[in-house]
């Protein structure tokens, strides 16, 4: 019996071992981390005003793109961070650039309702989100100065983690 337990506790502790060990990215996550350390994807897209937003222009900036949708609970209780720290950031050489990938309607009427003043771009269609892979919602990229992707942000981030991922870009 002591033989049969001892073998079983050794099983159970190889099975955690191999449950914890960093797995290669799924799917999911692996065409938004092989951006990692290459030149973002320009594009171009407007936001709810028709202002135009060039990625190309915000050269020698620090830019975090945020995708999210209104269908998307994590990305919805992002959005007053959001609003806070790109009212912040103004004029700082660091720009939050939200990207809705989501109706353009059913975006501006979601951050009316929340009383967010808030500049989103708008990616009815998902081709820019495509480029990103960021179909999975939410996801953040971290574009540095230099316009290549520092960091690649999967899930819902906080203020502290925006704050932190930018101190490590800069």
């Amino acid at each position: 019996m002591k033989f049969s337990l001892r073998a079983l506790g050794v099983v159970f502790v190889l099975l955690s071992l191999a449950l914890h060990a960093e797995k290669p990215p799924d799917e999911k996550t692996a065409k938004s981390l092989s951006l990692l350390g290459k030149p973002a994807p320009d594009f171009t897209l407007s936001d709810f005003g028709n202002q135009m937003f060039h990625l190309a222009d915000e050269r020698g900036r620090i830019v975090v793109l945020a995708f999210w949708g209104t269908w998307c609970p994590p990305c919805r209780a992002e959005m007053p961070a959001f609003a806070e720290l790109q009212k912040e950031w103004t004029g700082s050489g660091i720009d939050l650039i939200p990207v809705a990938f989501d109706e353009p309607a059913k975006a501006r009427k979601f951050l009316e309702s929340k009383r967010l003043d808030l500049r989103s771009l708008v990616d009815d269609g998902g081709k820019v989100a495509a480029l990103y892979g960021a179909h999975y919602l939410p996801r953040a990229f971290v574009i540095g100065r230099d316009g290549g992707v520092a960091k690649v942000l999967i899930g819902k981030q906080t203020e502290s983690d925006l704050r932190k991922a930018l101190h490590d870009a800069r």
